[in-house]
């Protein structure tokens, strides 16, 4: 199978390769990515950040996620990760997943990037509803998902027990017929 490589207007998103560490390091390592993801640990050696590049490029082949590195055109640039994880082909859904640079957010490319996924995860992957999860701290992240046609399903309350402290998660999600309909018209 040839690898996953998409293109948009100012992103290149493609599959991850072992060369990417550092940079995926470089970003993946600041403090307000951690404060602000539910998935993300706070220690991340070098060894940890290679065995979870050749996890998700493994995840790939077996369709278990689709999780890619976000790149600028212009340079080349690895600012972040999207994708979508959680895939389950018997209930044909997965949930969106992302994050950026911390210099690089507000300027559109964490939608733009997600508009994609939707893409991918409705056109080529056929499912019928797409979910996306944020601690409820990251309006940030709900703003996102908001502006790529995902409707609040609720908050989870005290969901997410994160150093120690208990947090509250919301839930949004799209569907396909919201997708085609709402998004693509």
């Amino acid at each position: 199978m040839a690898a996953w490589t998409f293109e948009t207007k100012r992103l290149i998103i493609r599959e991850y390769r072992p060369k990417d560490v550092d940079e995926f390091l470089r970003v993946v390592q600041q403090d307000n990515i951690y404060k602000t993801t539910y998935g993300i640990p706070r220690d991340y050696p070098k060894s940890r950040a290679r065995k979870w590049l050749k996890f998700i490029r493994n995840n790939i082949k077996t369709m278990q996620s689709y999780e890619f590195g976000m790149f600028l055109k212009e340079n080349g640039q690895y600012i972040g990760n999207v994708g979508l994880i959680n895939v389950s082909m018997e209930h044909n859904h997965a949930d969106i997943s992302y994050y950026i640079d911390t210099q690089l957010r507000n300027k559109g490319y964490t939608t733009e990037a997600a508009l994609e996924m939707l893409e991918f995860g409705f056109s080529v992957l056929g499912f019928e509803k797409i979910s996306g999860l944020c601690m409820s701290i990251n309006p940030s992240s709900r703003r996102v998902m908001e502006k790529i046609g995902m409707k609040y399903e609720g908050t989870a309350r005290k969901d997410l027990l994160k150093d120690g402290i208990y947090y509250d998660m919301d839930h949004l999600s799209i569907l396909k017929s919201e997708y085609f309909t709402e998004c693509k018209s």
